[in-house]
């Protein structure tokens, strides 16, 4: 029977049965896959750890007819402090939802699962703010999904003097008072947020979360990150309301 080896983390994880797992795991050669966990819940498995969720791992599996079948898993990262922290959890999950839908079968995942890991990483490290953290990883994410916003300049008239920045939601990007003709499609941008906004699109990924922002400017730059990610994508990304009973 062929085996296949692949690195990847935990997503989703359903119980079958007694004993065994359905994971959903997001890996670099193969993009998401289909992981039949069989016996990983009796107590005492030598699996059961690398199977939960957040868990990074290399996997040895073996295709079967509609599913991969766990062979063995060896831990790089578990991540077992994020779960330790409800706040951090929280927003760990949020990332985690983005990643999953991000993902696809049969498509390398390799360069949003850095980023996925160096966000995990930043929430651990105790000095960034994880609402900062969870918005720059959505905003890169996104970017890596293809929805580049336009933050060039103007994305209308072109011009890249602008001293009143909006972000334009119709438009996609930052537009000049003037071209700013639909006011309820767009947000007004502080400074600072705009500045975070294009330090993130240019950042390496093991510098995506290397910035914090004062409150008031951070506030700006999670209302136009949660609203862009939720039109690109259809979604309510940004409904974390559990939060405000953290």
């Amino acid at each position: 029977m062929p085996y296949v080896k692949a690195r990847g983390i935990v997503v989703r994880e359903v119980k079958v049965g007694d004993y065994d797992k359905i994971l959903t795991v997001v890996t670099e050669e193969f993009g998401k896959i289909s992981v039949s966990a069989r016996g990983v819940r009796r107590g005492g498995n030598r699996y059961s750890a690398g199977t939960q969720i957040f868990s990074y791992c290399d996997w040895v599996l073996y295709k079967g007819k509609n599913t991969y079948v766990l062979n063995s898993c060896e831990i790089i990262s578990s991540f077992y402090e994020i779960r330790q922290d409800m706040t951090l959890l929280a927003y760990a999950a949020h990332m985690l939802r983005l990643l999953n839908d991000a993902t696809y079968e049969n498509q390398p995942a390799k360069d949003l699962i850095t980023v996925f890991l160096y966000a995990l990483r930043a929430l651990l490290n105790k000095r960034r703010t994880p609402s900062l953290v969870a918005r720059a990883f959505a905003l890169k994410t996104i970017q890596m999904m293809g929805f580049v916003p336009h933050v060039s300049g103007c994305c209308v008239c072109g011009t890249k003097e602008i001293n009143d920045i909006y972000f334009n939601f119709r438009h996609c990007g930052f537009v000049c008072e003037k071209c700013n003709t639909t006011p309820d499609d767009a947000l007004r941008v502080k400074t600072g947020a705009a500045k975070a906004i294009i330090y993130v699109l240019c950042a390496e990924p093991a510098k995506v979360f290397d910035f914090e922002l004062a409150p008031e400017v951070l506030k700006n730059f999670e209302d136009i990150v949660d609203r862009y990610v939720d039109d690109r994508l259809e979604k309510e990304y940004s409904k974390m309301d559990f939060l405000q009973e953290i």
